[in-house]
C-alpha cells in the first residue's frame, strides 16, 4: 500500500512542477492584465468596476508614441543590421576556411556580450562615443543594441547552418556556379526561416532594451522603455499596467512568430 501510494505520488511530481513553474511565470502577468481593467489610478483587487481607461491614456500620451515609434525604428534597424552581422559570425563560425582555433576565437568574441554585464557595455560605448566626438544619443543607442543581439543572431543562424547539407553547394559548384552564386541561390534560400526568426528574435530584444537605451540615450531620445520607467517614478499605476500589457503582447507575438519560423525540420 505504501510503495503504491508513493509511486502514484512520485508519478504526479513532474505535473505539479509543471504547474507550479507556470503560475511563477505567468500569474504575474495575468495579475496585470486583470489591474489593467481598473478606472482607477491606484487599482485594488478585487477590481469595482472595469474600463479601458488605462488603456485609452497610453495610446493617447504623446511622449510614449513617440517613444513607442523610436523603439520600432531602433528594433528594424537592429534586426536588420545583427541578423546580417550574425550571418557573417555564423558563416565564419561554421563555413569559413579559418583554422579551428580561429573560428573558437570569433565565437568567444562574439559570445562576449553575453557575459559582460551591460553596464560595462554601455560605459564602454558611451565612453567609445565621447571619445570619437560623437556624444549620445541615437547612433551610440543603436551601436549598443547591435553589440547586444549579436550573439543571439550569430548563434541562432549557426545553428541552422550546421543542418545544412553541404552536398548541396558542392552539387551547385560541380555545375559551374562560383560560390557567390552558391550562396545567393542554394544556401540563402535555405536559411531564410532562420533569416526571419534572426530578425524578429533581435527585433523583441532591442525593443524592450532599457539599461543599454538609458546609458546611452542622453536627453535627445526616448524610447518606450523610458517612458514606462519614466511612469513608473511618477507612480502611475493604472498606465504603467496597460502599457505593460500591450508591451508583452507585442513582444510575445514576435517571439513566437520567431519561434515558429525556427522550429526543428
Amino acid at each position: 500500500m505504501v510503495s503504491r501510494w508513493l509511486a502514484r505520488a512520485t508519478a504526479r511530481v513532474p505535473s505539479l512542477t509543471t504547474a507550479a513553474v507556470a503560475a511563477f511565470l505567468y500569474l504575474p502577468i495575468l495579475t496585470v492584465a486583470y489591474l489593467s481593467l481598473s478606472p482607477a489610478a491606484q487599482p485594488t483587487i478585487p477590481l469595482e468596476s472595469v474600463s479601458l481607461q488605462g488603456y485609452q491614456a497610453v495610446l493617447s500620451d504623446r511622449r510614449f508614441v513617440e517613444g513607442l515609434v523610436t523603439s520600432v525604428g531602433i528594433g528594424a534597424v537592429a534586426a536588420v543590421g545583427g541578423t546580417a552581422l550574425g550571418l557573417a559570425g555564423a558563416h565564419a563560425i561554421t563555413r569559413s576556411r579559418l583554422p579551428p582555433a580561429a573560428k573558437a576565437a570569433v565565437g568567444l568574441l562574439v559570445a562576449l556580450p553575453l557575459f559582460v554585464p551591460t553596464v560595462v557595455v554601455a560605459l564602454g560605448i558611451g565612453l567609445a562615443a565621447g571619445a570619437a566626438g560623437v556624444g549620445y544619443g541615437l547612433g551610440p543607442v543603436v551601436v549598443g543594441h547591435l553589440f547586444w543581439v549579436l550573439p543571439f543572431t550569430t548563434f541562432l543562424l549557426a545553428a541552422r547552418y550546421a543542418e545544412l547539407d553541404e552536398a548541396l553547394g558542392e552539387a551547385a559548384r560541380d555545375l559551374g556556379a562560383d560560390r557567390t552564386t552558391v550562396f545567393r541561390t542554394v544556401t540563402l534560400p535555405l536559411l531564410a526561416p532562420a533569416l526571419a526568426a534572426s530578425a524578429l528574435f533581435a527585433f523583441a530584444l532591442s525593443f524592450n532594451e532599457f539599461l543599454i537605451t538609458f546609458f546611452l540615450a542622453g536627453s535627445s531620445v526616448t524610447t518606450m522603455p523610458l517612458e514606462i520607467f519614466g511612469k513608473v517614478r511618477v507612480g502611475a499605476t493604472t498606465f504603467l499596467n496597460a502599457a505593460s500589457v500591450l508591451v508583452l503582447v507585442a513582444s510575445g507575438l514576435v517571439a513566437s512568430i520567431a519561434s515558429y519560423l525556427e522550429r526543428p525540420v
